[in-house]
């Protein structure tokens, strides 16, 4: 279930649409381009995650205990069989690296790589993952992840349940049973790194390429078939991965939800246009134009549809996290803020506050201003951003110094207070982290004025109106958007827990009220 977060009760405050922009000194030249990646988004119900191995049905996530039972089991001399293939563009296994065996030992949180599992001489690999809040032996997890390949020992007899895919079926098998993949990677024959995700290059090259295509809901709940030529046969499935760390869940109908709204949704008037600048929070997502906040009950209206129970109420002024929306089959996890100064509800009658867009899922069509997609470069941002920008310092380190050389860098807007946007370079991305001022209402909701105070510790963090938007550093194209605008606002404490003790005077006067009248009616009856 969903994690909840308090939030800070202050006024409320929208984005205004600024002017805003960058120098082209911040950015490196362009290296290759991207288009805006769109296609049929086909429903597909393959997300059960069970299958039958040899004559055993199996569901994940599923203990250890319960396979092992059914024969296999950790092979004695087992290490990890290959690095995480899950992860795209992963580096390779470094030397010191952690192993894993039978022996090894899981930190809370902690997932292993796949390891062989055995049973007479068929082989497969598994994942293991500690959900537990303390150390666990492997062999105590739970399984989370199955992979068969054709190329690593004696494959079993295998079938996912939608439609008999396994081992050897074709390409046009998979697309068939299991609709438009959340996204496609492309990698070299020879080294097996990544060249192109959909229609984004990443490589230039005209060396042979092994297609992965991926039905993904979340990091660690996703299905990917590998095609490739097996048995001479070519655009077969060579390898296939079940992964999913999510226990079962009992479906929740929200339509009844649906029949109620509060009066915060009613305030929502979505943009008409695409926004000017890259800073008015206005962009096209799956061929809808929308402002964040936005309320769920519209993400409903153009198709999204919850994959999860959440028919759970959500406290006024809270926020909740890890909400699941698919729509075919991409999948969106959202917080929701509960707007309402008066009512828990649930997510139905919330408002969306983030949105994120990714090469590698949610692969959604995302557009904003100028232009800029998934797979734009860094000259496309140049355009976004323009040119007002002025670079200030590097960003303080923990210990309050900084450096010309440091990695962290802030660009300030002259005539913008409170806008800014703050460039840090990593390992494998740069991270430019646009900032917005949370001081500017544009619309009003139904909130008032007095303070009630910090009801606990805020885990959206200070800044609350932001962009993230990633550049991969060997490709200088745009990877991925994290978008995330969630007002804070203030209510009156006094006023509410009068009304509440009005309500309550109220139902005590009715039911004395209805006591006196049985009362008279029993007393008319007896004389």
């Amino acid at each position: 279930m969903f994690k909840r977060i308090s939030v800070f009760l202050l006024a409320i405050a929208l984005l205004m649409s600024v002017t805003a922009c960058m120098p082209d000194a911040i950015f490196a030249d362009d290296v290759t381009s991207g288009s805006e990646h769109s296609g049929s988004r086909d429903a597909a119900d393959i997300y059960s995650f069970k299958f039958l191995l040899g004559e055993e049905d199996i569901e994940l996530p599923v203990k250890y205990i319960v396979i092992s039972a059914r024969g296999w089991k950790i092979s004695e001399t087992a290490e990890t069989a290959d690095d995480d293939e899950t992860a795209p563009n992963a580096d390779a296994k470094k030397e010191d690296a952690k192993v894993y065996t039978a022996e090894s030992v899981l930190e809370s949180g902690e997932y292993s790589d796949y390891l062989p599992l055995s049973k007479g001489e068929s082989v497969i690999t598994a994942r293991f993952y500690n959900d537990t809040d303390k150390q666990q032996s492997i062999t105590d997890c739970k399984v989370v992840g199955i992979r068969l390949d054709a190329e690593y020992g004696t494959v079993p007899s295998f079938v996912i349940h939608k439609d008999d895919l396994s081992i050897g079926s074709r390409y046009d098998d998979v697309k068939e049973s299991c609709g438009t993949p959340t996204y496609v990677e492309r990698a070299l024959r020879s080294t097996g790194e990544i060249a192109e995700i959909n229609d984004v290059k990443l490589i230039d090259t005209e060396e042979e390429t092994v297609s992965t295509l991926y039905y993904k809901l979340a990091e660690h709940s996703f299905i990917s078939f590998v095609i490739d030529t097996l048995n001479n046969v070519p655009k077969s499935v060579v390898t296939v991965t079940i992964e999913n760390d999510a226990e079962p869940y009992e479906p929740y109908d929200y339509s009844r939800e649906l029949k109620y709204k509060s009066d915060s949704v009613d305030l929502y008037k979505g943009p008409n246009l695409l926004g000017k600048t890259f800073f008015d929070l206005s962009y096209k997502f799956e061929g809808n134009l929308y402002t964040l906040p936005i309320p769920v009950r519209r993400l409903i209206d153009d198709g999204w549809e919850f994959i999860s129970n959440y028919g759970e109420r959500i406290p006024m002024g809270t926020t909740a996290d890890g909400l699941v929306m698919r729509k075919g089959n991409q999948a969106i996890k959202l917080m929701v803020h509960n707007y309402d100064t008066k009512y828990a509800h649930t997510a139905i009658n919330c408002y969306a506050v983030n949105m994120e867009a990714c090469l590698t899922g949610p692969n959604v069509s995302i557009l904003f201003a100028k232009g800029v997609t998934l797979g734009s470069t860094e000259k496309d941002l140049v355009t976004a951003f323009g040119k007002d920008f002025v670079k200030k310092h590097p960003v303080v380190d923990e210990e309050g110094n900084y450096s010309e050389n440091a990695e962290s860098f802030r660009y300030d807007a002259p005539d913008m207070t409170g806008c800014y946007i703050e460039k840090t370079v990593g390992d494998e991305y740069t991270v430019y982290s646009c900032v917005m001022p949370d001081d500017v209402p544009t619309i009003t909701l139904p909130v008032s004025i007095t303070d009630i105070g910090d009801t606990g510790v805020d885990l959206l963090g200070g800044i609350r109106k932001h962009i993230d938007i990633y550049v991969a550093n060997d490709t200088h194209i745009v990877y991925k958007f994290y978008l995330q605008n969630c007002p804070e606002y203030v209510v009156d404490e006094n006023k509410i827990i009068e009304e509440q003790l009005e309500a309550q005077r109220k139902k005590e006067k009715e039911e004395w009220e209805k006591q006196q009248k049985e009362k008279e009616a029993a007393e008319n009856k007896n004389s």
